[in-house]
């Protein structure tokens, strides 16, 4: 259940004279870590390379259009960033889908088919054949136990069957991350279905006892009505001159209990004393700044590897379609082919995203199951979006608006073994306290995750940094 800010997180007066902790990455998770940090006390400082906050959390307008580039919105149940939305000012921006978004389809034999909303509205869905769903609905009974490092695929034919674990599990992953359900470690990538058939020996029963939170200032799924960037922008505001853009962090080096950071930038290049660095950085970057450092913590960040997603904004007269967008959006399992990982109907989940009498679709392109996309020209990832838009919702379509974007190594892939690795990371960050790490390919790929990661990882820094060495 969603709580105020204020209420969860007590704060130090303000004025206090804490440590000086540096945060390297102004994603969501540095952000969080930042703001975090600086209401237990520090002096916080937020460093990032680029010109701008928000790292995949983008934004843009066109006239009447708005396209969003990273996340599209969040869960009710997403405390931490809504949390952080009312710490920064915007708590009042939230705006909640449309009624007909809980609607979400899966293309399948030639149709878009309904998923089922609840385990109850299961006997409707022709997202699977009727053997299908009986052997999903005997789940309950199913006691099989799991493998260590179990796939996602594993555990679905385990606890539903075979035709669950060829679609379900296919068009999931697709959603998620683009991966290959074959690939990924359940544990890692839906750690919530795990606990669930742990605590309740069944998915299901999990599913059906689970409660979204009533308290959330918006209904349905929820975004800001500035668009998803207004988030970091609110943060960056906060900060002040905390946040310092265009300064990669080049290096950095011990000295005593803290750290020397080696800044550049546009004037040249600096170095300065932070009793505490929290690092929230893509796994890739995060290996280059530590291997002089803490060798064995590269060594398992090496191990990470980043899907890249592209992106296809398609502006249309919905009115023209045999199909028209009445809901959040498809998923394409594999074996349909259709060439995307799915579409996310942007203007009927949320009406102001597209002038009044027209449509919006988000289509999700590549991924680890087709990174071949990367390399396709403009023209030609642009052709094959329209053509799976028209083969599913009819040849009628007429683009009036395309926008490309290409989000390169953008999603880290929990493969199997991944905990282990973060159990290892962990483990050896031991030896270094006034370190910490936070980010996706930690604690995972949601808005959410990558909030709680940034949030925990300052209240870790702060107990063993809370008294200045300097």
């Amino acid at each position: 259940m969603y709580e105020p800010w204020s209420t969860r997180f007590a704060t130090v007066a303000e004025g206090t004279t804490g440590p000086r902790i540096a945060v390297v990455g102004a994603g969501i998770s540095g952000l969080a870590a930042a703001i975090r940090a600086l209401d237990l006390g520090a002096d916080v400082h937020l460093f990032e390379s680029s010109s701008r906050a928000g790292g995949w959390i983008r934004t843009t307008r066109e006239d009447r259009w708005i396209f969003e580039w990273g996340p599209h919105s969040v869960l009710p149940s997403s405390a931490a960033v809504i949390g952080l939305a009312e710490r920064v000012g915007i708590e009042g921006d939230w705006r909640g889908s449309s009624p007909s978004a809980r609607r979400r389809f899966i293309w399948r034999g030639g149709s878009l088919r309904a998923l089922p909303s609840s385990p109850l509205t299961i006997p409707f869905s022709r997202a699977l054949s009727p053997a299908g769903w009986l052997r999903i609905l005997m789940e309950p009974f199913v006691r099989s136990r799991g493998v260590e490092e179990e796939s996602v695929s594993s555990f679905f034919r385990r606890r539903f069957g075979d035709e669950a674990a060829r679609v379900l599990a296919d068009a999931m992953v697709a959603g998620v991350s683009g991966g290959i359900p074959e690939q990924l470690e359940m544990e890692s990538f839906q750690p919530r279905m795990s606990e669930w058939e742990r605590s309740h020996r069944s998915v299901l029963v999990g599913w059906a006892r689970h409660s979204a939170s009533n308290d959330a200032p918006f209904q349905g799924t929820g975004t800001l009505v500035e668009g998803m960037e207004s988030l970091p922008r609110a943060a960056v505001a906060s900060l002040g001159e905390r946040f310092h853009p265009g300064s990669p962090v080049e290096a950095m080096e011990p000295e005593g209990r803290g750290w020397n950071l080696h800044i550049g930038g546009a004037y040249g290049s600096r170095t300065e004393a932070f009793d505490g660095v929290i690092l929230s950085l893509p796994a890739d970057r995060c290996r280059q700044l530590v291997r002089p450092v803490m060798p064995a913590v590269a060594t398992v960040l090496e191990t990470i590897p980043y899907g890249s997603l592209t992106i296809v904004q398609i502006g249309y007269d919905a009115r023209k379609c045999r199909v028209r967008p009445d809901g959040f959006g498809f998923l394409s399992p594999r074996e349909e082919r259709l060439g995307v990982l799915g579409t996310i109907w942007s203007s009927s989940v949320f009406p102001f995203r597209a002038p009044e009498d027209r449509s919006l679709a988000s289509v999700f392109m590549g991924g680890m199951r087709d990174p071949a996309v990367a390399d396709l020209s403009d023209e030609e990832i642009q052709d094959r979006a329209v053509q799976s838009l028209r083969r599913v919702q009819g040849p009628a379509i007429e683009p009036e608006l395309v926008q490309i974007g290409r989000a390169q190594a953008s999603i880290p892939q929990q493969l199997r073994g991944h905990r282990r690795k973060v159990g290892s990371i962990q483990g050896e960050l031991n030896r270094y306290p006034t370190v910490a790490l936070a980010g996706s390919y930690l604690d995972g790929l949601s808005l959410e995750s990558c909030a709680i990661s940034g949030q925990a990882a300052a209240e870790k820094l702060m107990k063993d940094a809370m008294t200045p060495t300097r």
